[in-house]
């Protein structure tokens, strides 16, 4: 295949067009969209595994935020800010990413393998033997910072649950005293990294628990909650998250509460890696 490879004087890769297959195509804040509602058994002798069984609840639920592409191959995101990675659909060419815990401050850059489709000169771009475009000047590319393996969990609490998914960090209540939306809570802990740079981060799989944590809207002692994992980046570092999955079912309780928040059924056979970028270089908004 042809490439280009470019190195300094001490022998250090610059950047090597066989491995530079990302760039930038959009760079925006979240865009908030539709509410889904958390689902509830329609009562306790219910079958649980039936979809049947449950009914939409009474309050709001979780909104869904997104952000969207044109033209789009084999995109990924990474996002500064807040927010569980729920899915992505695809119409034709079209591609959008739909994210729970978020808000429209959260950042998304979406990357995709470069392309011959964007306007403007002076430029470089490499082709394969296809004569398919593999490197483009005019694109900002991805550079992978760095690759972050999520915390474990911690102890278990007098009911054999993980008092938090991660070891460090700590529950974040959220919305709980607003009637009309479900009660949401997240659990956040944050990795340092260089001071005084803004990260962004990309979670390529991610883990689902069942959080339980006390329910101060209705008065429950907890609320247990199906939740999702996520990742994203911040000013001098980045956070691994736990946060509401869309659509999720909700049990709400008088028993089997301890400490602030706990979690169960949580995979620990393994741990994801967020992918971190710096977006000093990248530019926002980019379109």
């Amino acid at each position: 295949m042809s490439s280009l490879i470019v190195t300094k004087d001490s022998g250090e890769l610059l950047f090597d067009t066989n491995r530079i297959c990302y760039g930038l195509v959009k760079s925006a804040h979240l865009i908030a969209g539709e509410t889904w509602p958390r689902k509830y058994l329609r009562g306790t002798s219910s079958d649980p595994d039936k979809p049947s069984s449950y009914v939409d609840s009474f309050r709001a639920g979780d909104q869904m935020f997104s952000i969207g592409v044109s033209n789009a191959r084999s995109p990924i995101v990474f996002i500064v800010g807040k927010g569980c990675l729920q899915g992505m659909w695809r119409r034709d060419d079209y591609v959008a990413f739909l994210y729970s815990a978020a808000s429209t401050s959260t950042k998304a850059y979406v990357f995709d393998l470069m392309a011959d489709n964007l306007p403007g000169s002076p430029f470089l771009k490499t082709y394969n033997e296809q004569g398919v475009c593999t490197f483009n000047s005019l694109q900002p590319p991805l550079n992978i910072e760095a690759a972050i393996q999520a915390p474990g969990p911690s102890g278990h609490d007098r009911f054999g649950r993980y008092t938090s998914p991660y070891a460090g960090g700590g529950w974040e209540v959220i919305r709980h005293q607003q009637a009309h939306l479900d009660p949401q809570a997240h659990f956040v802990t944050n990795v340092a990294l260089a001071a005084g740079v803004e990260y962004a981060a990309c979670l390529p799989w991610s883990r689902s628990c069942m959080g339980y944590w006390p329910d101060t809207l209705t008065g429950a002692s907890f609320v247990a909650v199906g939740m999702s994992e996520g990742a994203y980046g911040r000013m001098g570092g980045i956070s691994f998250i736990f946060g509401p999955a869309g659509a999720t079912t909700q049990t709400n309780g008088s028993t089997y509460m301890s400490l602030s928040g706990s979690v169960n059924r949580l995979p620990t056979d393994r741990l994801p890696q967020a992918l971190v970028v710096r977006t000093t270089n990248l530019p926002f908004p980019y379109n």
